[in-house]
């Protein structure tokens, strides 16, 4: 970081860091103030990556008298009004929002107030003509209803002086974005013993859809995941294969999971859905779905005893990621 030095004079040597640092403006300087405004509603899709950046302001020069000093080295950076403080990050949390902010200053975050940044003693400063903007961030889950609130968001202090000001020009409602997506349930139909005569046979496959209901425009890409539940865990995740529930009376087989294809869909990994369109609106992700014989055939026969007749459920959770 710079900043301009307008006179230096040394009256006495370095003084500890340590000791009390007393810093106050010359006459008729004060604290510099840049305003940022941002629309009303930010919208973010639901499962954005944290540390990405969802908003950056125009870069503002702030002017006017600003000239200071300090008796002592003194530490110089922001303090967060809206939230907790740390004098090595610069990345300043708001309150359990899941998000958190940055000050900008000449094209670089600016660290925490009391860390290892600092002015000499006894020099003249400004923070006049520098170049100031403010980054938000995710960090972590969208909090619903989150706001980020109007006024005072951060102050750049040197020392217990206040140089200088950021603040929002209006309350911020932050919208996590997402689609609305119904349980669904599927019907099997009835199957013959015949159809699972051999290990690894299967019956007929039967299609179904993941609806995703009023989208919203701005939602770039959505991913699902098929993850099996305690009660029906996975038989073979690399085949979407997943064990029948224990209330189940048929023994012997288990249930795949497939794509509109009949390509299994892999448990426990990520799969796009690619006619996703960014404008929104309503789709459906075409499935399908077949039982699957686990036992080996002990004497290869329709009749093989290893495969019992009866219901055959399970359940699945589909996790939906919106980016």
């Amino acid at each position: 970081m710079k900043f301009l030095i307008k006179a230096c004079l040394l009256i006495t040597p370095c003084v500890s860091f340590n000791a009390a640092a007393v810093c106050s403006f010359s006459s008729a300087s004060k604290a510099l103030s840049t305003t940022i405004t941002i629309n009303s509603s930010l919208s973010i899709p639901r499962d954005t990556p944290n540390n990405t950046t969802l908003f950056e302001s125009p870069i503002q020069t702030v002017t006017g008298s600003n000239d200071f000093s300090c008796t002592v080295v003194s530490s110089w950076g922001v303090k967060n009004n809206l939230g907790t403080d740390s004098a090595t990050s610069d990345i300043f949390p708001i309150h359990d929002t899941g998000l958190a902010w940055q000050w900008i200053y000449n094209g670089a975050p600016a660290s925490g107030a009391n860390g290892k940044t600092t002015i000499e003693a006894n020099k003249s400063y400004t923070f006049s003509t520098t170049k100031n903007s403010l980054r938000l961030l995710k960090i972590g889950p969208i909090k619903s209803n989150a706001k980020i609130p109007a006024g005072d968001i951060g102050l750049m202090k040197v020392g217990a002086l206040t140089t200088m000001i950021m603040r929002l020009s209006q309350e911020v409602k932050v919208v996590a974005q997402s689609c609305e997506s119904p349980d669904i349930k599927v019907d099997m139909g009835d199957h013959d013993l015949g159809d699972f005569s051999e290990s690894g046979s299967s019956s007929k496959p039967t299609a179904f859809n993941i609806r995703l209901n009023n989208c919203p425009a701005g939602i770039k890409k959505v991913m699902y995941r098929l993850e099996p539940t305690p009660t029906t865990p996975a038989w073979n995740a690399s085949l979407g294969i997943v064990e029948l529930n224990n209330s189940s009376t048929a023994k012997g087989i288990a249930l795949q999971i497939m794509d509109n294809n009949q390509t299994p869909l892999a448990l426990n990994k990520d799969h796009l859905f690619s006619d996703y369109a960014t404008t929104g609106g309503n789709f459906t992700i075409p499935l399908s779905a077949r039982y699957y014989r686990t036992l080996p055939a002990s004497n290869g026969g329709k009749g093989d005893p290893g495969v019992t007749p009866g219901t055959a459920n399970t359940e699945v959770s589909f996790v939906m990621s919106y980016l």
